[in-house]
């Protein structure tokens, strides 16, 4: 139960992921270190969570 109730919120905060990195496409034109978007890549990404 834990591991399908992990995936889905990993699911659903990957998709808030993709619309935060489309609203945050000027901002990358000028720099790329975004704490937040950082974040939440590494939540997304990381073999520990």
């Amino acid at each position: 139960m834990k591991y399908f109730l992990s995936g889905t919120v990993k699911f659903i905060v990957s998709n808030i992921a993709v619309i935060f990195a489309i609203m945050l496409l000027p901002v990358f034109l000028v720099t790329d270190s975004v704490p937040v978007f950082d974040q939440i890549m590494d939540y997304l990404f990381n073999k520990k969570s």
